[in-house]
């Protein structure tokens, strides 16, 4: 005789219902707190991060609504300025750059061809030149140089500008992004060709291992400089690697990479060197597709779903290298820029929609979220400087 299955009793039967209830609103929360935009891996901020954010993918026609953010110590989000126009660049240039002493932001504008400073401590314009701009930094003194372009990656003119915003020198060494060793009393110009300069913007050195476009450099304690190269693949022998150039002009490392750099940072401690980028790769289902196609014939599959299975895919990573380029750490997250906070020696990072902080160690602290998808220029306050409107 066989016997029925007993049915759980009305109060078992609650307790399953309860543990079920629960299972799904832990799940709910964890994928909301994947989803939204708030510190995920909370850690002591003590600095302010600024972000120039390209938010707007249409820079022809208005509105344009791109902007400048800070995010506060106290996890406070301020926008200094909005409206902006901005566009896709090849690299993460010094289009954003903090004063020294942190009491004035000055920013690029490419599209809408300005150079603007802004004060830290209130967000208020301080002067605007116009111009398309590819990057800028400053001096102690609040000095700022500048490089221009004609609408090339590899930039026009540099430029000297005074506290005012009144150009008071001008140069023909020109770059997609520039650097400022202020001990040794030059600057370090990178794009076509990698040039030193003295203050004065006259040519020191002229160096040509690039092959088709550098797109970011800093420098090292020691006077030497690393150099981000990006390979295309219409320029030969171009390849993505970071380099090492001594301070008289010497090579000294070549480190190849398998993605593609965009943007490089010196701890100014012990010179280890940050760089972020990004590659792209092709779906493992694409060869699958593509065998089964060959011997069916194209399938019904939709724009969407053939798009979905065969797109290219683009990933990102960030690495910390010693000072000699000797991989230390490498994170799955990155793409565009980065920037020290150099206090404590973390990195600031920027994903695809987040921004995302790693300890000198590797270490993932915090997410922020508030910002586009599109591409992002990050300098970090120094904490004795913290902005407020």
């Amino acid at each position: 005789m066989s016997r029925e299955p007993t049915k759980p009793s009305p109060k078992r039967r609650r307790k399953l219902l309860r543990a079920l209830a629960l299972l799904l609103l832990l799940v709910g929360a964890l994928l909301f707190y994947w989803n939204t935009d708030i510190v995920f891996f909370p850690a002591k901020q003590t600095a302010t991060v600024l972000v120039l954010d390209d938010c707007d993918d249409d820079f022809k026609n208005p509105p344009f609504e791109d902007m400048l953010l800070a995010f506060g110590p106290q996890g406070t989000t301020s926008r200094f300025a909005t409206n902006l126009n901005l566009c896709q660049t090849v690299g993460g240039s010094r289009s954003l750059s903090v004063s020294a002493d942190g009491r004035f932001i000055v920013a690029c504008e490419e599209v809408g061809r300005h150079l603007t400073a802004y004060a830290t401590q209130t967000g208020k314009q301080l002067w605007q030149i116009d111009g398309q701009f590819n990057s800028a930094t400053t001096t102690s003194n609040g000095m700022v140089y500048a490089l221009t372009s004609t609408g090339t990656i590899y930039g026009d003119r540099s430029l000297l500008i005074d506290q005012s915003g009144r150009i008071v020198q001008n140069g023909s060494a020109a770059g997609f992004d520039v650097a400022l060793d202020a001990r040794r009393g030059v600057l370090w110009m990178v794009g076509k060709y990698i040039r030193k300069s003295d203050l004065q913007l006259n040519v020191l050195q002229e160096l040509s291992p690039i092959k088709w476009c550098a797109v970011s450099v800093d420098v090292c304690p020691d006077g030497s400089i690393w150099v981000a190269e990006r390979e295309h693949r219409d320029v030969a022998q171009s390849t993505n690697r970071i380099l090492k150039i001594s301070a008289d002009g010497q090579l000294l490392k070549s480190v190849y990479l398998p993605w593609s750099p965009s943007c490089v940072r010196v701890d100014p401690t012990d010179g280890s060197v940050w760089v972020t980028g990004f590659g792209v790769r092709a779906p493992r289902a694409k060869s699958i597709l593509q065998t089964i196609e060959r011997r069916t014939g194209a399938l019904p599959l939709g724009k969407w779903l053939r798009g979905f299975l065969t797109d290219w895919r683009v990933w990102s990573r960030t690495r910390k290298c010693d000072a000699e380029g000797t991989l230390l750490h490498e994170v799955d997250r990155g793409g565009f820029s980065l920037a020290l906070q150099v206090s404590d020696g973390s990195v600031w990072v920027t994903g695809r929609d987040k921004i995302y902080r790693y300890s000198k160690d590797g270490r993932k602290l915090a997410r922020l979220g508030g910002v586009s998808s599109g591409q992002k220029h990050l300098a970090v306050i120094p904490e004795t400087a913290v902005p407020g409107r």
